[in-house]
């Protein structure tokens, strides 16, 4: 068990992918109200390569961007990077594109503009407590690991251990 953890390394990593600085900045802002350390990228191509350099455990994607769509985006990530939560967000969405994002792994799908802001923080809250309850799962599954190991053989009968062995 690692003593030596500090906040930085607690604290919820978001990166905000979306074309516009503006949504952006407000996604930002909100992300560390919420206190969250926030990173922003333009393109989805930005963000595949921000993501090489940097882990996160949630991404805010747009849906609508120039030379790469975030159900593009989103497929891409949820490949590479399957533990990481992404969550769709666009002022052009249908129910379709909502459940096509749903299918290829969005955790879930934000409409902007976000009226009133408190539901845009509702959403990263819920999202955020969706990856703290995994992240506490792993680490209590890997605490228990060596421990399991240890009384495995408890549960297997002394008859049938010695004749496998």
């Amino acid at each position: 068990m690692n003593q030596n953890l500090t906040t930085e390394d607690l604290q919820i990593r978001l990166l905000i992918v979306d074309d516009e600085q503006t949504i952006r900045r407000l996604c930002i802002t909100v992300g560390e109200s919420l206190g969250f350390f926030c990173l922003e990228a333009e393109s989805g191509n930005a963000a595949l390569a921000l993501l090489e350099e940097q882990s996160v455990h949630m991404v805010l994607t747009d849906m609508v961007m120039p030379r790469m769509t975030g159900l593009e985006f989103l497929e891409q990530v949820k490949r590479t990077y399957p533990r990481i939560e992404v969550a769709v967000m666009t002022g052009h969405g249908s129910v379709e594109t909502a459940v096509q994002a749903m299918k290829l792994g969005a955790y879930d799908y934000i409409a902007k503009p976000f009226s009133p802001l408190d539901e845009l923080r509702l959403f990263l809250r819920r999202m955020a407590d969706k990856v703290r309850l995994v992240e506490e799962n792993l680490y209590l599954a890997n605490a228990q690991k060596p421990r399991l190991r240890s009384t495995a053989s408890l549960a297997i009968p002394p008859a049938f251990r010695t004749s496998c062995a």
